[in-house]
């Protein structure tokens, strides 16, 4: 099926179709976009750490925003607000599809690459920030593991009586080391990580290459004068729904005061980490809604409707997001991409 969709998003986009769908077919529908990374239009440019958080390379998305600019309405926070507002009061009746564009993390080419296309376009966008990336200039377990699992010279490694193959593909083996460790708290994955380095005899990436991967406060700064929204990310990127209560009211906080105080602005929404719905129960949109967001974010792919918004859960699309024609069709015709399996969990477990 992803196969036909993308076929028919090509299609359309080859005959110009999508812009008029979208003018039809979107009407008071908010489709967000989530984006990580992008990588530099360099073919010869590689990283060392992990592959999976980029989704595309500065041409690709200088093309999908300009799409954007021109067929979708791409709303700031307060136009987002507004619409809340709007929608309480039953005003909100809006044609064609309106965007949100957002980037979790922190990383370094949201502000040398992705940052200077959205101000040339004059385009707002969200920044989630993860505090502690910044403030102690260290990248998350997930580029670490990547990194080590890259840097190993042996041909397999045994992590507790398992024996891994090194001479395969080692993107499926990074892979499945995330889906294994995204639920664990931050201790059990360092102590993960540390027999992860044993087992490959690699040591972790020195601070310095850390740092380089990493935007600095003063360009989150620039960036804020500049029309762009920065969020929090909460500080030290767990599994919220993992955590005791204490533990949540402290990432939740602690990230906002953090930004607040060096931005000297307020910071109203927030990115859960990784953001399915299993990893935001009730008892966290609650806490995050005591902290002072307004607005909260999801990574699961599905609608938001401009007159049935639910402000703490805001779904977003981070697949598809490869080729501007499957881009611009998320955008016209969201219901070919949305996963309806995570609607109706939505719906049935977690709706405030």
């Amino acid at each position: 099926m992803k196969g036909k969709r993308k076929l028919l998003a090509d299609i359309l986009f080859d005959i110009g179709l999508i812009g008029p769908i979208s003018r039809f077919s979107a009407h008071n529908r908010l489709i967000v976009f989530n984006y990580h990374r992008i990588k530099p239009d360099n073919p010869g440019a590689l990283t060392d750490f992990d592959d999976g958080v980029y989704n595309l390379n500065a041409s690709l998305f200088y093309q999908q925003m300009k799409w954007m600019k021109h067929h979708t309405r791409v709303l700031s926070e307060t136009d987002l607000i507004d619409e809340i507002v709007a929608n309480k009061n039953k005003k909100s009746k809006r044609n064609g599809p309106s965007v949100v564009i957002t980037f979790d993390d922190g990383y370094r080419d949201n502000f040398d690459i992705a940052y200077p296309i959205l101000k040339s376009l004059q385009i707002p966008a969200f920044f989630f920030i993860c505090t502690e990336m910044i403030w102690e200039r260290k990248l998350r377990w997930w580029d670490i593991l990547a990194y080590l699992i890259k840097k190993c010279h042996k041909p397999t490694i045994v992590i507790h009586d398992t024996e891994y193959s090194l001479e395969t593909e080692r993107s499926v083996i990074i892979a499945d080391f995330l889906q294994q460790l995204k639920p664990y708290p931050l201790s059990q994955i360092h102590d993960y990580l540390q027999l992860i380095s044993h087992a490959c005899e690699v040591e972790f990436p020195s601070e310095d290459s850390q740092d380089r991967e990493l935007m600095t406060l003063d360009q989150i700064r620039e960036m804020r004068t500049h029309e762009m929204v920065i969020g929090s990310h909460t500080h030290t990127h767990q599994a919220l729904s993992a955590l005791n209560h204490d533990v949540i009211q402290k990432e939740l906080s602690v990230s906002k005061r953090l930004l607040e105080d060096a931005m000297d602005q307020a910071v109203n929404s927030i990115s859960y980490p990784y953001g399915r719905y299993q990893y935001i129960p009730l008892s966290v949109q609650n806490a995050a809604r005591k902290c002072g967001y307004q607005l909260g974010f999801t990574s699961s792919s599905g609608i938001n409707y401009l007159n049935d918004l639910h402000p703490m859960v805001l779904n977003r699309f981070s697949c598809n997001l490869e080729q501007i024609s499957t881009a611009a069709l998320t955008a016209a015709w969201p219901e070919l991409f949305a996963i309806k399996e995570e609607s109706q969990m939505f719906h049935r477990k977690y709706l405030a």
